[in-house]
């Protein structure tokens, strides 16, 4: 099988390590790969050198509206002689907006297309978009989706009789020897969409003992993060630390891991820490955590907006180490169950 993966850039991002992850474990096993991407630039991510090609474009854009019309017709045009060129049976191409570019590129081929949407469900393609997804979207022979509701969503939307759930691959991060301490962490952008506000908050109400909340990441909520933990007088036990690099210290020294999100798309850095692992507590947002969390027995999934039942849970878990470790022993089986191997294994069995 020869397949071509189409993506628009390798640059830093979650829906770029899951390709290249993808990439780089196929061409491990000796399957034919072409890597295709969208726009000229520089990779983030390692690629594999038993890839059989790599190809990008060598035009580019400038941000006037005719500039990206004319780009984007070259762009066609250079999709449909890489297709020629490298006689591809199977497209995987990524991302809600590009994916349409990538079915458009195809029509009149004979090549098998598969689409994989990345996104919150919930998340509106614009108007015209919105159009062409009723449209093209159909013409796929599959479409792959990370969560239930993305299922559910998408069905809605196109009618494809063959939607499949496939999850994201886990990152394993590896543990270090270091003492434990009583740390609550917490991993995500800071972006209303993560919402740390209200876990800040909740730690805020809580009795905290000698507990600490350590968040880890950037984004343009920093100021008032930091403005709403001196206003509570929790410098001390409240830490920004800003983006990091190397997880393990933060994962192998922490107790629990506190999700507050309240809109994802799929959610690594849940996935992650279950698989470390670290007893975690989650609200039920729109979608991820409940295909994630089974509530009670590999962690807590809590009621979205039930800040009384988040806080209530968190305290259990604080209080008691036998229950961290029981949740934590069961969140374990998330690591072999959502393997880059065995992601890889299910989308190959798709295409089949």
């Amino acid at each position: 099988m020869k397949i071509a993966l189409v993506i628009p850039t390798f640059l830093s991002g979650g829906m770029e390590r899951v390709m290249s992850e993808l990439a780089n474990q196929w061409a491990q096993e000796e399957i034919h790969v072409d890597l295709v991407f969208l726009v000229k630039h520089k990779p983030f991510y390692p690629i594999n050198e038993k890839l059989n090609s790599i190809s990008m474009p060598s035009f580019s854009y400038k941000k006037k509206t005719l500039s990206k019309l004319i780009y984007k017709i070259k762009l066609l045009f250079y999709l449909r002689r890489k297709y020629q060129s490298l006689k591809p049976d199977v497209i995987l191409s990524f991302g809600e907006g590009y994916n349409l570019f990538v079915i458009l590129s195809t029509i009149g081929t004979k090549i098998k297309i598969y689409v994989s949407n990345r996104s919150n469900p919930f998340k509106k393609l614009p108007f015209m978009l919105q159009i062409f997804e009723k449209i093209l979207y159909p013409l796929t022979d599959g479409i792959f989706v990370q969560t239930s509701l993305g299922k559910k969503v998408v069905y809605n939307k196109v009618k494809h009789k063959n939607i499949k759930i496939i999850p994201n691959p886990i990152k394993r991060i590896p543990k270090i020897d270091i003492k434990k301490r009583n740390i609550i962490l917490n991993i995500g952008r800071l972006v209303p969409e993560k919402d740390q506000a209200n876990l800040i908050k909740i730690f805020h109400e809580i009795d905290q003992k000698d507990w600490e909340l350590h968040i880890i990441g950037d984004g343009p909520l920093k100021g008032k993060l930091t403005k709403q933990i001196e206003e509570y007088g929790l410098q001390r036990k409240i830490k920004l630390l800003g983006s990091k690099k190397d997880l393990s210290p933060y994962l192998s020294q922490s107790k629990i891991f506190a999700f507050s999100s309240i809109s994802e798309g799929y959610p690594n850095a849940l996935c992650e820490a279950m698989a470390f692992p670290l007893p975690c507590i989650s609200f039920d947002c729109d979608a991820g955590p409940r295909d994630i969390i089974k509530d009670g027995i590999n962690g807590f999934l809590i009621e979205k907006n039930n800040v009384k039942d988040y806080k209530s849970k968190l305290l259990q878990l604080m209080n008691s180490e036998k229950l961290r470790n029981n949740l934590s022993q069961k969140s374990l089986v998330i690591r072999d169950s959502q393997s880059i191997e065995e992601i890889s294994q299910m989308m190959l069995k798709n295409f089949e």
